[in-house]
């Protein structure tokens, strides 16, 4: 996906080695998470002698037992992995998430107290509160769930579709073809939404930017009599925020429920491939073919859900941008001067 947002291309080129280490361990734990249950396989084989679809998985990758003594020192040192940077990762995420959050709120917040009165009253300080809340995890989200899930995954894919090809390279095809044009779909449909993000992201801050109005003439509003006209006009605006969410949320549900159903399409059409298919795949490579595939799922998940991340996040980012350039000197480009590392 490409960045439009200049805040967060400059805070990930500044950044480089900390999140290139957070997308490593990603990787490694997704390894490590693909490893385990696959293991399980080779304990049965030593165990019972009795082959399976997992124990030959591992073989395959190159790994293999001579006593359970083995096995067990395997498996429970995958779990220390796991466990380690499974937390490693977690911690470095957040981090990493909330110092670019940090970065953003404060720059906005100088940029703002220090504009001109006249630039600044021209709109209830109610309609800046939105930029410190909804817009602020939309862009913690945008690095922890957009940029750092799309490349750790993607990676994590491209390792899993070269042990497909190894078992099958027509069927591999075949799933990076039809992800492919999922992957394209969903990201139409949430350039579709966009519009609709900003409707109910419009509507939510004029609906607070009303409320913090109303609340600073509560006198004038006792003295006036006016409560019933200003209760009046404030469910107007609810009304209207409320149809606006409905139909931001009907596209939203839309989306998150068609990934997993177009998941087990890309799988339905794999068993039938497997049947047409000249030359046709073994009993055992298919059921290896189907069990890796299976394994891939939470990735492709993630990843498809990564379009309407960025989505919302660039909303964000780009308004929060407009607003620091409104208030930058000519020709001077205040984004270019944001020190994006602490010092």
């Amino acid at each position: 996906m490409k960045l439009k947002s200049q805040l967060a291309t400059t805070y990930i080129s500044k950044n480089r080695a900390a999140l290139a280490g957070i997308i490593f361990i990603g990787v490694l734990q997704s390894c490590v998470t693909f490893l385990l249950p696959v293991s399980i396989g080779e304990f049965f084989s030593l165990q019972y002698q009795a082959g399976s679809s997992k124990g030959r998985l591992l073989q395959l990758l190159g790994i293999h037992f001579s006593s359970l003594s083995g096995f067990f020192l395997f498996f429970f040192l995958l779990l220390l992995v796991k466990g380690i940077t499974s937390q490693v990762e977690q911690w470095l995420s957040f981090k990493e998430g909330e110092k670019f959050v940090k970065i953003v709120r404060e720059q906005l917040f100088g940029v703002q107290l220090n504009q001109d009165a006249a630039v600044f009253q021209r709109k209830a300080y109610g309609n800046y509160l939105l930029r410190y809340s909804n817009d602020l995890k939309a862009v913690k989200n945008y690095l922890l769930l957009g940029v750092l899930s799309v490349l750790k995954n993607s990676i994590f894919l491209v390792i899993g579709f070269v042990l497909l090809g190894i078992i099958h390279f027509q069927l591999t095809v075949y799933l990076i073809v039809l992800f492919s044009i999922f992957l394209t779909g969903i990201y139409f449909l949430a350039n579709y939404q966009k519009k609709f993000i900003q409707t109910s992201r419009n509507k939510r801050s004029n609906l607070l930017a009303f409320v913090t109005k109303s609340f600073s003439r509560y006198s004038r509003i006792k003295e006036n009599n006016s409560e019933q006209n200003t209760i009046n006009r404030f469910n107007e605006k609810s009304s209207q925020l409320y149809e606006a969410n409905l139909k931001n949320y009907k596209l939203e549900s839309f989306q998150q429920s068609i990934i997993p159903f177009l998941q087990y399409i890309m799988l339905g059409g794999l068993l039938y491939l497997s049947t047409i298919l000249t030359p046709s795949i073994t009993h055992s490579d298919a059921l290896v073919f189907v069990l890796v595939t299976l394994m891939l799922f939470s990735s492709m998940r993630k990843i498809l859900k990564v379009p309407g991340v960025l989505n919302k996040g660039n909303i964000s980012l780009q308004k929060i941008e407009e607003l620091l350039v409104q208030q930058a000197e000519p020709k001077k480009d205040i984004i270019q001067e944001i020190v994006l590392t602490e010092e």
